[in-house]
C-alpha cells in the first residue's frame, strides 16, 4: 500500500524490550507498506519534534512503538503542528512498562492484525486533557495528556518506577514501586475544586484526572472514563491508612473500588488542584512537575486507529 506511515520507536521502553522485539516488527510491516520507515528516539523530546515534523510532512499515519511517555510524547508533538496540516492518523504499538492506555483502546499487538488495522485506517476522534502545572523549576508549563494525570501517591509510584531498573513484566515491576512507596508516603492536604465549585479540602492519598481508566500497570482506577465523551473522570482517593490502601488495591484492578467510602468519583469539564505542600504530578506516567495545576479538555482531538 502507498499509504505513508512512520513508527516512531522508543528503544528503551518496556525495559528495552521494545529494542528486542520491533525489528521483526518492522521487517513485515515494510513488507505490507511501500512508504513506512521507523525512527528511533534518543533521549526524551525527540519523539515530539519527530511526531511535529510527520505531522507537518503530511504522513497517513504515525505509530508510536513504546508505552504511556511515548504516546504522551508524540500526542504533544502532533498537537504543536500547524492546525491546517493536522490529517495524520496515530496508532499505538504497545510495548511500554505498563502501556495503560491500549487497555483501554484495546489495542491489537499480534503483527498482521496490527498491519490489517493501518490498512483499514477507520479511527475515532479521542478527546486530549491539557494540564497547567508547575514543572520542576517551578515555573508554569502546560502540557497535554491523553490518558490520565495523578496528583499524589501514584506520582510518587511513576517517578520511583521512572528512576528505577524496570527489569520485570510491567504489572509487577508498578506493584512493587506501590508498596515501596506506600511505606514511606504521607497523605497531602488538597483542594480539589471542579467546574468552579468546591468538591473536596483535606487529607488526599491521590487525586486522579482521568481520561483512559487504567493507570499503574493495570489498575482501573477510572472506570467512568470515556476516551469519546466530553467529560473527565476526576478520582478522589482521601485519606487512606496505609493498610487500606493495602487491602482495597485488588478492587481497584477490577474498578470495583468506587463504593468505597474514601473514594469519590465525579464527570467534570474541569479541575483545578491547589495545595501548601509538595505534591508531585505525573501525566501519562512521566513525571513533569508539581501542583498547583488546573486540568481542562482541550478543543484539539487526535484521531487514532483501533
Amino acid at each position: 500500500m502507498d499509504k505513508k506511515i512512520i513508527a516512531i520507536v522508543n528503544p528503551a521502553a518496556g525495559s528495552g524490550k521494545t529494542a528486542r522485539i520491533w525489528p521483526e516488527k518492522s521487517a513485515y510491516l515494510k513488507k505490507e507498506f511501500n512508504k513506512f520507515e521507523d525512527i528511533y528516539t534518543e533521549k526524551p523530546g525527540d519523539a515530539v519534534k519527530i511526531a511535529r515534523s510527520a505531522v507537518t510532512e503530511n504522513y497517513d499515519c504515525i505509530i508510536a512503538v513504546g508505552g504511556d511517555g511515548t504516546v504522551n510524547e508524540i500526542v504533544n508533538g502532533m498537537l504543536s503542528a500547524s492546525r491546517r496540516k493536522r490529517r495524520t492518523k496515530l496508532i499505538v504499538y504497545p510495548l511500554g512498562t505498563g502501556s495503560d492506555l491500549s487497555r483501554t483502546l484495546n489495542l491489537q499487538t499480534d503483527t498482521v492484525k496490527f498491519s490489517s488495522l493501518i490498512k483499514r485506517g477507520k479511527s475515532k476522534q479521542i478527546k486530549v486533557l491539557k494540564a497547567e502545572f508547575l514543572n520542576k523549576q517551578l515555573e508554569k508549563d502546560k502540557r497535554y495528556f491523553i490518558n490520565i494525570a495523578d496528583c499524589g501517591m501514584g506520582a510518587e509510584v511513576a517517578r520511583n518506577l521512572n528512576q528505577s531498573q524496570k527489569t520485570m513484566a510491567g504489572s509487577l515491576s508498578y506493584l512493587i514501586k506501590i508498596f515501596q512507596t506506600l511505606f514511606k508516603y504521607q497523605n497531602k492536604e488538597m483542594r480539589v475544586e471542579a467546574d468552579n465549585k468546591l468538591i473536596y479540602q483535606g487529607k488526599l492519598n491521590s487525586a486522579i484526572i482521568a481520561n483512559g481508566n487504567y493507570f499503574g500497570g493495570g489498575i482501573k482506577i477510572a472506570p467512568e472514563a470515556d476516551l469519546l465523551q466530553n467529560k473527565i473522570n476526576l478520582v478522589l482517593l482521601k485519606n487512606f491508612s496505609k493498610p487500606g490502601i493495602i487491602f482495597n488495591l485488588l478492587r481497584g484492578y477490577y474498578g470495583r473500588h468506587l463504593s468505597h467510602p474514601l473514594v469519590e468519583s465525579h464527570l467534570v469539564k474541569k479541575v483545578k488542584i491547589t495545595t501548601a505542600e509538595k505534591v508531585e504530578l505525573e501525566l501519562d506516567g512521566e513525571s513533569t512537575g508539581y501542583i498547583d495545576a488546573e486540568f481542562m479538555i482541550s478543543q484539539s482531538k487526535i484521531p487514532i486507529i483501533f
